[in-house]
């Protein structure tokens, strides 16, 4: 079988780059030729609106060039929706199968607080694909009721073949996008209490978003445990994994975190939420421990158990 992907460029920031990468790089079968066609690239607006137009431009041409059985759609919310749904259309209209891989932290949201023409242009474009994957049973339980069946399957990280020590792994990390959903003022709205309890500890977020932001809150009250790394490669991120000891990503809206698979795959336990697919994965007790999303009690409690079990 001769499988298109169509999806970001796999160096853009975020968990499809991601999921696109690992792809790239570890998926191997005598019985599967896979190419990538990229559907948006990182710049400006005239280069992100160029690379989505040429991205469009080019699926009917690359499906008949490489004689193609079946198109991957990496699809979210937003304007990834949009250029997803003309892609599955496309990509029909070419005569090949479309497996639609939607990645979005709340696409059952999308769906259900989009206008009512959208809602009906979405549920279209559902129905057009041969089999679609998620990444929580929240959004298949959603689409059920519209009858859209879909499958979960969860997303793949590599393991590393070496990992450091308990000893050498010094810092708290939180790898996401710095911003209100993925609680990272959560974590600074603890940092004063942590530090009083165990000054020795630091936290460090990696990720773009809301740095500025973080940082004013960081200088107006003078938390002296928090550092941020900013979007670091993924050469960086595997450096900073040897080092983490404890993940924490108090999110309140997901599908499944690339980097709680990443960091699981490394042993770094994980403090997180019940939200999306993340308890699907995480045994509290067992890989570190789930909140509830605000929870500023439990997030230091958990914290403070982990870190003095590390000590």
């Amino acid at each position: 079988m001769r499988i298109l992907m169509f999806g970001p460029n796999h160096e853009t920031k975020g968990g499809i780059a991601t999921v696109i990468a690992n792809f790239k790089d570890h998926f191997h079968s005598d019985a599967h030729t896979m190419f990538h066609l990229e559907s948006w690239k990182e710049g400006s607006l005239w280069k992100r609106t160029f690379h989505s137009a040429r991205g469009l431009f080019l699926l009917p041409f690359q499906i008949k060039k490489n004689c193609i059985d079946m198109v991957h759609i990496h699809m979210a919310q937003d304007g990834s929706y949009f250029r997803k749904a003309i892609a599955t259309r496309l990509a029909k209209w070419s005569g090949v199968g479309v497996l639609l891989h939607i990645h979005g932290s709340h696409f059952d949201q999308y769906h259900q607080e989009s206008a009512p023409w959208l809602q009906r242009n979405l549920i279209q474009t559902l129905r057009k694909a041969d089999r679609i994957i998620v990444l929580n049973e929240d959004v298949t339980t959603y689409f059920a009721k519209f009858g859209i069946p879909m499958e979960i399957i969860q997303n793949a990280v590599p393991i590393p073949e070496t990992q450091t020590s308990p000893a050498e792994r010094t810092q708290i990390s939180s790898f996401g996008q710095l911003g209100e959903r993925k609680g990272t003022y959560d974590i600074l709205a603890i940092a004063p209490a942590l530090y009083a309890k165990h000054p020795e500890v630091t936290i460090h977020l990696y990720g773009d978003g809301d740095i500025k932001q973080a940082q004013e809150i960081i200088r107006a009250k003078q938390l002296k445990n928090i550092r941020i790394g900013g979007w670091i490669t993924a050469t960086e991120k595997e450096k900073a994994m040897q080092q983490t000891m404890i993940h924490l990503l108090p999110s309140y809206q997901e599908g499944l975190p690339m980097s709680i698979l990443e960091t699981m795959a490394h042993g770094i336990p994980n403090i997180s939420t019940y939200v999306g697919g993340i308890p699907d994965i995480i045994e509290p007790g067992k890989d570190g421990f789930l909140i509830h999303p605000g929870d500023h009690e439990l997030l230091l409690a958990a914290l403070s158990t982990l870190i003095e079990q590390d000590a």
